[in-house]
């Protein structure tokens, strides 16, 4: 990942491949805001996500709606908030989205499947490749440890940038 010069770039810019800024746009969800859906997310800048091992960092070029953002918006059946606490995400806000694409703007240590420049389209499965189903080749999406990216985990699609699994 390259530091750039630009400290954030416009809704509908777009950073040179692999500049990663230290801001972004995204579409935010806080508790103090649950409720109707066209309120409760709102554009606010916040820093672009680290990523870590075996995780991608994707400009999103396009994203998807679907029935989990409404959920994250009024904070039933799940509080999306105390869920990401409760995973050492101490963010404070909630970035949905679980459908997009994008380019990949860089990438975590282990990651060979994608390269920075790649156009990517993502899926909402996350889950721990160590999972014990997982390895006696269960489906991923039926594991204990699977997650619905975007609204279980954080920094989904509605942002400038995403960080995803690489898988």
């Amino acid at each position: 990942m390259t530091a750039g010069t630009t400290e954030i770039y416009q809704i509908g810019e777009s950073p040179p491949i692999g500049e990663v800024p230290e801001q972004m746009y995204a579409q935010v969800i806080r508790r103090e805001r649950f409720g109707e859906p066209s309120k409760a997310f709102q554009i606010e800048q916040v820093p672009v996500p680290e990523i870590g091992p075996g995780e991608v960092l994707v400009h999103v070029m396009a994203a998807g709606i679907n029935y989990n953002n409404v959920w994250a918006a009024l904070g039933a059946p799940v509080d999306v908030i105390r869920v990401h606490a409760g995973l050492g995400d101490d963010s404070g806000y909630h970035i949905g989205g679980s459908d997009a694409s994008g380019i990949v703007y860089a990438t975590g240590s282990g990651v060979t499947n994608v390269k920075v420049g790649d156009r990517v389209v993502l899926h909402c499965g996350y889950w721990d490749d160590d999972d014990p189903f997982i390895k006696a080749g269960g489906d991923p999406i039926v594991a204990t440890s699977a997650k619905i990216w975007g609204y279980e985990t954080n920094w989904g699609s509605f942002a400038q940038f995403t960080k995803v699994q690489a898988h």
